[in-house]
C-alpha cells in the first residue's frame, strides 16, 4: 500500500521536531558517503499527466520510471514553468518565472526559441548549474537544451562543465524523421558537444549532421554513465541535467523497440526512453551511488494534442501543450534515489509543487546560498522530503504566465500575460485558448474573460465545472487570488525580451560553411537514410501543411522560409 498525503494538515507536528528531523536526515546523507548528495534531473519532452503507468495509464510501458515513483514520491499536483518547452527550461534552470527572465515569449501567447534565435538564457541570471559549481560539484548538460544557441547561451556559458546533445527539438531540423524542411530556416538536426575545459572562450562541436536518432538515446545513457563513473572518485559530487529528446514529436524510435508496446510509436518511444532510465538507475546500483543520489523526473509541459495520440494524454485533465488549462501545465513529478532516506516512501504526495522549485531545493541540498538580489519563485522542497511536513505549504498560489506581459502586440485590445492562477483549492482564468487546430492555430484564439473563469480545482481537476459567478464560494475565491494577483506585481519589473532580439542564420549549427543560407550543413548524408520506425497515418495529426501553418500563423500558400525564421521564437513548441 501506498501511503497518501493529502494537501493541508492532517495532524499537529511540532515545528522543532520537524527541524531537527530534516537535519538529521540532510546530515545522514553526507555521513553516508562523506560528500553532499549527487544530484540528477531527469526531464522529459511534452509527457503528459497521463502517460505514465504509475498516473494511470492503462497501456503504457514505464516500469522503470514507475519504480521512481515506487521507491519514491510520486506528485499529483507537480506544475511546470509554462506550457511550453523554453520558457519552462528556462524557468527550472533559474528558479524564476520565465516572464521575470525575458524568457516567457515574444507577445502575450509565449513560444520557443528556434535554430536562429539571437536571445537565449540570460547571463545575469544564475543558473541551477552554477550553483552547483559553488558547491564543489561537477557539472553536466546531456541531451535538449533550448535556451539558445551562442556561446554565451549554451550549458557550458551557464556553469556546466560539458554539454552533449541535440539542441533543440526534433522537429526543428532535417532528419530522416523530418526530410521535408527548408534547409536555410532549419538546417539538419545537429549533435553537438562542448566542453568548458577544450573550449574556454566558448564554442562547440557538431558531431554528427544531420544526427541518426536511432542512436541517440543509447548515446545519452553512454554519455550519463560514463560522467558518473564508478563511484571510487575523490569524493566530488556531480550534477547531472538530462532533458531528454523523447517524446517530442517525431515520435522517433529504434529497431530494438519499434512495434514493441501497445501504443503505437509514442509508446514505443516512450519505453526506449523508459530504457534509458533503468540502464541509468541500475548503473547508479552497480556503483553503490544510489544512496547517495538524488533523483528528480518530471516533463517540461503537457501533451501536444495537435499531434492526437502520437502527441501523448493529459489523462483526465483538461486540453494540454499551449494551454494554460491543467493539461498544458500540470505534469508528472517525482523525487526518488537517496535509498532508505527520503520520509515514509514510497507515498503519493498531493502537495502543490513546481518545477521551479527544483532550483531551491538543489541549493539547500548542495549547501549553497540561492541568490539574494532577484526574486526566487522556487522553494525549497527537503522539508516534504526527509521531515514528512504535511503542514509545509510550498505556495500560496501558482502563477500560470502564457507568455510576455509587457508586450501590446498581440491583436486585441488588451494584452495579458498572466492567463491563469491558482490560489489554493481554486484557479482563475484571465484568458484561455485551447490547442485543438482551427484554422488559426493555438496562438490566435484567445479569449478574454472579465470576471475571470474559476474552478474549484482540487473537486474538478479537469476544469469541466466553472463556479457561478456571484456565490459566496466565487466572491471568496475571485478576492482571494485578485488580492494575490496584486501582490505580485508589485515585484515584477520589465526586463529585455530574448524572443524579440531578433533571428541570425549564421548561429544555426551548420557542420561544412559559414553562410548558413547557402552551404547545405549536411556532412552525415548517410544518416538521411537509416531506419524510421514508421507510425500509423491515423495516429498523428503531423503534416507539412499544418507544421507551416503553426509555425508562421499564415496559410501555406504564403510560407516562405524568412517568415518562418522570424516568427518561430513567437509561436513554434
Amino acid at each position: 500500500t501506498v501511503p497518501v498525503r493529502k494537501q493541508g494538515p492532517k495532524m499537529t507536528l511540532n515545528p522543532f521536531n520537524v527541524l531537527l528531523c530534516l537535519f538529521c536526515a540532510v546530515g545522514n546523507i553526507a555521513a553516508s558517503n562523506s560528500s553532499r548528495p549527487n544530484i540528477l534531473i531527469l526531464f522529459a519532452d511534452d509527457l503528459g499527466w497521463g502517460d505514465l503507468g504509475s498516473y494511470g495509464h492503462p497501456t503504457a510501458s514505464t516500469p522503470n520510471i514507475d519504480k521512481l515513483a515506487s521507491t519514491g514520491i510520486r506528485f499529483t499536483q507537480w506544475y511546470s514553468g509554462s506550457h511550453v518547452c523554453s520558457p519552462s527550461r528556462s524557468s527550472m534552470m533559474t528558479g524564476r518565472l520565465p516572464a521575470r527572465i525575458g524568457m516567457a515569449g515574444a507577445n502575450m501567447y509565449g513560444g520557443v526559441l528556434g535554430p536562429s534565435s539571437v536571445g537565449g538564457l540570460p547571463k545575469n541570471e544564475t543558473s541551477m548549474a552554477e550553483l552547483m559549481k559553488r558547491g564543489g560539484y561537477r557539472t553536466k548538460a546531456i541531451g535538449k537544451w533550448h535556451l539558445g544557441y551562442t556561446d554565451e547561451h549554451l550549458p557550458t556559458g551557464h556553469g556546466f562543465d560539458e554539454y552533449f546533445g541535440v539542441p533543440y527539438s526534433v522537429d526543428m531540423g532535417n532528419s530522416a524523421w523530418r526530410p521535408a524542411l527548408d534547409n536555410a530556416a532549419n538546417p539538419p538536426l545537429p549533435l553537438i558537444k562542448a566542453t568548458k575545459k577544450n573550449n574556454p572562450d566558448g564554442g562547440f562541436t557538431i558531431l554528427e549532421q544531420p544526427v541518426d536518432l536511432n542512436l541517440l538515446t543509447e548515446k545519452y545513457v553512454k554519455e550519463t554513465t560514463s560522467f558518473i563513473g564508478e563511484g571510487d572518485g575523490d569524493g566530488e559530487p556531480w550534477f547531472i541535467y538530462l532533458p531528454f529528446n523523447h517524446v517530442h514529436v517525431p515520435d522517433f524510435v529504434s529497431e530494438k523497440f519499434c512495434g514493441t508496446t501497445l501504443r503505437g510509436t509514442f509508446g514505443d518511444a516512450l519505453a526506449e526512453m523508459d530504457w534509458a532510465v533503468g540502464e541509468i538507475y541500475k548503473h547508479l546500483e552497480v556503483t553503490g551511488q544510489l544512496e547517495n543520489t538524488v533523483i528528480f523526473f518530471t516533463s517540461d509541459n503537457g501533451p501536444w494534442l495537435l499531434e492526437k495520440i502520437a502527441g501523448g494524454s493529459a489523462g483526465h485533465l483538461r486540453d494540454g501543450k499551449g494551454t494554460t488549462w491543467e493539461g498544458g501545465v500540470r505534469v508528472p513529478g517525482i523525487i526518488s534515489g537517496l535509498k532508505g532516506q527520503l520520509s515514509d516512501v514510497p507515498r503519493t504526495d498531493r502537495t502543490v509543487v513546481a518545477t521551479y522549485d527544483i532550483f531551491a531545493t538543489a541549493a539547500k541540498l548542495a549547501g549553497v546560498n540561492l541568490p539574494d538580489d532577484r526574486v526566487i519563485d522556487g522553494v525549497d522542497l527537503t522539508p516534504l522530503m526527509f521531515a514528512g511536513d504535511e503542514n509545509f505549504t510550498p505556495h500560496e498560489c501558482i502563477f500560470h504566465y502564457k507568455g510576455s506581459p509587457w508586450e501590446t502586440d498581440c491583436g486585441y485590445d488588451k494584452c495579458e500575460g498572466l492567463w491563469a492562477v491558482r490560489c489554493g483549492g481554486y484557479k482563475a482564468h484571465f484568458v484561455t485558448n485551447n490547442s485543438t487546430f482551427d484554422g488559426k492555430g493555438a496562438f490566435q484564439d484567445a479569449v478574454f474573460h472579465d470576471p475571470p473563469l474559476i474552478y474549484a480545482i482540487n473537486r474538478d481537476p479537469g476544469e469541466n465545472f466553472v463556479l457561478t459567478q456571484g456565490t459566496g464560494e466565487w466572491n471568496s475565491a475571485y478576492d482571494t487570488i485578485t488580492s494575490a494577483v496584486t501582490e505580485h506585481m508589485k515585484n515584477f519589473t520589465q526586463v529585455p525580451n530574448q524572443a524579440l532580439l531578433g533571428t541570425d542564420y549564421d548561429l544555426m549549427p551548420c557542420c561544412n560553411g559559414i553562410n548558413k543560407q547557402t552551404a547545405s550543413c549536411v556532412c552525415n548524408e548517410e544518416n538521411f537514410d537509416v531506419f524510421v520506425c514508421n507510425m500509423k497515418e491515423e495516429e498523428s495529426g503531423f503534416s507539412e501543411d499544418l507544421y507551416i501553418r503553426e509555425e508562421t500563423n499564415t496559410s501555406p500558400d504564403d510560407y516562405n522560409p524568412s517568415s518562418c525564421v522570424n516568427l518561430e521564437s513567437v509561436s513554434s513548441f
